[in-house]
């Protein structure tokens, strides 16, 4: 009877006290509250005083005609982005949901792949295809539709192109995560009644998909909202967004109290958008969804002979990213998918889209072993030289060293803290949760642009620009969501009795954390770290206005390159970011599967 009342009381107590829970949660606390949520409260203050209360920097930036014609630029680019990544995300999404097992598996591949490489790499693969005498271009004149090259770039064109490129997986992936909630059951139960595939889709399915495309549309919206890398390389003079003219005002006028209000107003729309998307389907539960598909991409590594093999055979187990949702509606699929017209037009484009995410990436390797001293494609010849005058160059291994520097500290930093914080999400009390979770959020959703012009703001005061101090704490702001999110659902898939048998055991709060949770979530530890470093090496915004001479980091560098002198060089660095991405993620899944298998055995 002892020991009975010993584990009954064990499993009564073991959910954290809320001082406890606030201990683990103090960091993160700490870290965003001083460094992200007091800096755009200053912003807002920036904005409305002058030094005493006024609204005038509001009606100097409203009264500019030209900032009008901004906001509407950057608002009708917005939609557009959104309308077109649901017209092709959603038939791709269905597919995915509804395919067979290897099918849905390659789709997927295609989907999660643009998460794996650069940003910035992205944006430059778009420059080679999209150039004067790029791919397209070169295609458009071998098949005889135009007789010179075509302005496909630094336009509005070439930045829509672009934006989408960018959100298509962010769509998809929304969309696939509603897809699967949808019982199959009631397709079948229309389908017996008598209802037709098209009937099936557009009286069940779509509907009850419906919440998804607006949540999915919304968060694209505000995400596009922000979008400041890809408009600044690949627009032209009319394409100025408003993330570009906060900069401008920041950087270029030196007017920061109307920087600080061009931002607070881009913050309240996007608020605003992000409320109204967190009515209709649980974003929490959407971006979670994303990490839980990205990691579940970087658990598909399997042992093979060289790296490329490796990525390519996270096809193979992509099965798990599906799960249940390959099944959802096999019939409305078959009957979607038979030799009629609207099958084939269905697959059809759903092939096109899947190209467009793939082959940007795939174009960057051969252009970094070109003999032609600009980006030719294919090849004229092949050499070596543009990855010898990288490893010449002292500021381009200048600046790959302070990237992983500063991504080995972020990595571990954010570990330590979002493992903390998620401990207390997972194991606290539920209205903790639900208050912690958007506020964690928070970074994730604001506009990189408006994080960093708030920051910026703060570090002059604190004399912190231009330091690795600050890189380090404003990257360890995006990836501590990242790594909560990451090692929460990890927490939240254990069997709470093993901390309760450990708890009646005489095991101290401590002591069960250390023995027994760690090693159960090693796996989750070591890919939310890759994902951190990931984040952190890859990161643009902030290091645009916090690095400077002596901290300058290899996106900052490319950024440079790119603005100044476009050659195969910075092809080769882009090869070898992608390099160095599947290596790293074969090493860490080595550790991870080893790690799992080791706790699968005690």
């Amino acid at each position: 009877m002892a020991t009975l009342y010993h584990a009954v009381k064990a499993a009564i107590a073991w959910p954290l006290h809320n001082r406890e829970a606030s201990l683990l949660l103090a960091p993160a606390a700490l870290l965003l509250g001083i460094f992200f949520f007091i800096p755009l409260v200053g912003l807002l203050s920036l904005s409305l005083f002058d030094p005493r209360p006024t609204f005038a920097h509001y009606q100097e930036f409203l009264g500019d005609p030209t900032n009008w014609l901004i906001l509407a630029r950057t608002f009708a680019l917005a939609t557009k982005v959104t309308l077109i990544c649901i017209l092709f995300g959603y038939p791709l999404a269905f597919w995915i949901v509804s395919a067979r097992t290897w099918v849905a598996s390659a789709l997927l591949l295609a989907v999660v792949l643009p998460f794996f490489t650069s940003y910035l790499v992205r944006t430059y693969a778009w420059m080679v295809l999209l150039g004067r005498f790029g791919l397209i271009n070169q295609l458009l004149m071998a098949l005889g539709l135009t007789e010179r090259p075509v302005d496909l770039i630094y336009n509005d064109f070439s930045v829509l192109i672009a934006m989408v490129y960018i959100l298509m997986p962010y769509t998809v992936l929304v969309l696939v995560s509603v897809m699967r909630g949808i019982p199959y059951s009631l397709t079948r139960a229309a389908a017996s009644l008598g209802a037709s595939a098209a009937q099936n889709f557009w009286r069940v399915f779509f509907p009850l998909s419906a919440p998804g495309v607006i949540a999915a549309g919304l968060l694209v919206f505000v995400f596009a909202l922000g979008f400041y890398l890809t408009p600044a390389l690949l627009g032209g003079p009319n394409t100025v967004l408003l993330p570009m003219q906060i900069n401008t005002y920041v950087n270029g006028t030196l007017n920061w109290p109307l920087a600080a209000t061009a931002a607070t107003v881009l913050l309240l729309v996007t608020l605003v958008f992000y409320s109204i998307s967190n009515y209709f389907v649980d974003t929490e539960r959407l971006l979670s969804s994303q990490q839980r598909a990205a990691q579940q991409a970087a658990s598909a590594v399997h042992h093979s002979t060289s790296s490329y093999v490796q990525f390519v055979d996270l096809a193979t187990a992509l099965v798990r990213s599906v799960g249940r949702s390959v099944r959802i509606c096999p019939g409305l699929a078959r009957a979607c998918g038979r030799a009629s017209l609207g099958g084939k037009l269905l697959r059809g484009l759903c092939l096109i889209v899947t190209a467009f995410l793939v082959s940007p990436i795939l174009i960057i390797v051969p252009i970094s072993f070109s003999s032609s001293r600009f980006l030719d494609f294919p090849p004229p010849g092949l050499s070596l030289q543009w990855y010898e005058a990288y490893f010449r160059s002292d500021a381009w291994l200048s600046a790959t060293l302070q990237s992983l520097s500063v991504g080995t500290v972020v990595a571990f930093v954010s570990l330590a803290i979002g493992s903390a914080a998620a401990m207390a999400f997972v194991r606290g009390s539920s209205r903790m949760r639900r208050v912690g979770y958007q506020l964690l959020l928070a970074p994730l959703i604001v506009p990189g642009i408006i994080s960093a012009v708030a920051l910026y703001f703060l570090f002059v005061r604190l004399q912190l620009v231009n330091t690795s101090l600050a890189l380090v704490i404003a990257h360890s702001i995006g990836t501590v969501p990242v790594v909560v999110l990451i090692v929460a659902a990890s927490l939240q898939a254990q069997n709470i009795r093993l901390e309760h048998a450990a708890a009646s055991l005489g095991a101290s709060r401590i002591v069960t954390i250390w023995r027994i949770v760690l090693p159960l979530i090693r796996p989750a530890l070591i890919t939310a770290g890759f994902f951190a470093f990931l984040g952190s090496f890859d990161e643009f915004i902030f290091s645009l206005f916090l690095s400077g001479p002596n901290t300058k980091t290899l996106p900052i560098k490319m950024w440079s390159g790119i603005r100044e002198e476009i050659t195969p060089t910075i092809a080769a660095v882009s090869s070898l970011l992608i390099a160095f991405t599947v290596i790293v993620y074969a090493g860490v899944e080595t550790v991870r599967r080893a790690a799992e298998r080791r706790t699968k055995y005690k």
